[in-house]
Parts: C-alpha cells; structure tokens; sequence
C-alpha cells in the first residue's frame, strides 16, 4: 500500500480501489480527530459558562457590607457614618477596623462614636438592606477644628453560613465634601429654628403689646403721666 504522498502525487484517473480506500481513509480519521477536538472545544466552553453562572449566582448570594459618610437626612451640613448590607443574605459578625480612631467635635458631648458598640464590638447580625445611621461629625465644625479628613476602613464579616468573606476596603474621605456648589435645599431642621425664631418674635411681641396696654391703661386712669416712659413688666401674666 502507497502513502498518502505517493497517492496525491500521481493520476486520480490511476488510483486503484486500494488507493481509494487508503484516503477514505486518511479523511475519516481526519474528520473524526477535527470532531473530537470541535466537542472538547464546546464542551470545555460550556463547562466555562456553567462555571461562571455558578460564580455570578453564589456572588449576587453573598452579603455585601459597605460603609460610608453620608450627608444628614435632617440637616444638610450634618455627616452619618453609614453601616448597610447591600446583599441579598444575612451578614453575620461585622467589624469595622479603622486606620485610625474616630474623632469628632461633637465627642464632647459625651457621646464618641469610637467608643460604640458598633465600633468596639461590632455588628452581631445585619440582614439585607438593614441600614444604620449614626451622627459622626458638622461639616464646617469640623473643618475649622482641623480634625483627620481621611479614614481608611476594613469592613470583615462571615456570611449566613458561618463562612468568612472577603474583607472589603473602603477610603473614608471628607475633603472632596468642600468647595463644592450646592443649591440649597430647606429641611427639617431649618423649619424647626424658623419656627423657634418665630415664637420668640411673638413672645416678645407679645410682651410689648401688655406693656403698651398697661402704660395706656394706667395713664387713662391718671395713675401715669402721659409724658412717662415705657411701664415697666413685672410678670409674663396677662
């Protein structure tokens, strides 16, 4: 039997059967091996898929902690310090390790969040979605008190099974909150000190209006001189 060499180099017209079935031959076991090789390919494509579906489920599975400065709900120029699980599953034993200690102008209230719960014992259990807000710092106190603007956090924590994750590295950083142009937007507690100011204007109107009468009152009954001063309040009755 010739080889495959010998076979193409002369006439097709002078092949024997022989010949025939030698490159019949020849090309099965060509196609057979480019066969072989085109189903490892899918195979190993589709094993990648499945890999990753596999991975993207167990991700979108996983708890997902974040924590962050955010502007006040209430005042605007207030700062929380944010907790919350943007996950789909329970996280479990939360900690919050900083590079440095928390400090605020607001610690002398007698209330630092350094030394919280949340920051010295950390977060037990925190389903999906829970949020906690806690008040961290006056954006403009802070500023003229030259307080670190900048925190580097490493969030560690287990997921529902008990499993540690990943730990999550976030940079904390005030001084991108400055300089900024803002329109400026009217909250809670602006309505409240409105109010505050207008019930001490009222008060205190009120006030000169019992003395205008006490003093009109008084100077009808010829108890007071018409050219005398403001009668003096001796008491907030009517």
């Amino acid at each position: 039997m010739r080889s495959a060499h010998q076979l193409l180099a002369v006439d097709l017209k002078a092949w024997t059967p022989e010949d025939w079935s030698a490159a019949a031959t020849v090309a099965t076991a060509f196609f057979t091996i480019a066969t072989v090789a085109i189903a490892l390919a899918a195979a190993l494509y589709a094993k990648q898929q499945v890999d990753l579906a596999r991975q993207l489920r167990e991700e979108q599975a996983q708890p997902f902690v974040v924590v962050d400065f955010q502007d006040n709900a209430v005042w605007s120029k207030a700062i929380d310090f944010v907790v919350e699980n943007m996950g789909q599953t329970l996280a479990k034993n939360v900690r919050i390790k900083l590079d440095q200690q928390f400090e605020s102008t607001l610690d002398g209230d007698g209330f630092p969040l350094r030394d919280s719960p949340l920051m010295t014992q950390g977060i037990p259990s925190l389903p999906p979605r829970k949020r906690i807000t806690a008040l961290f710092d006056v954006s403009h106190d802070r500023y003229s008190a030259g307080l670190p603007m900048k925190y580097t956090a490493t969030v560690e924590f287990q997921d529902s099974h008990g499993k540690d994750q990943e730990p999550l590295v976030y940079i904390l950083d005030l001084s991108t909150r400055h300089d900024l142009l803002q329109i400026a937007e009217y909250r809670m507690h602006d309505a409240a000190k409105a109010l505050r100011e207008m019930s001490k204007t009222l008060k205190e109107t009120r006030n000169d209006l019992r003395s205008e009468f006490r003093r009109r009152r008084m100077e009808s009954s010829g108890v007071l001189s018409p050219d005398a001063g403001p009668t003096p309040q001796t008491g907030q009755g009517s």
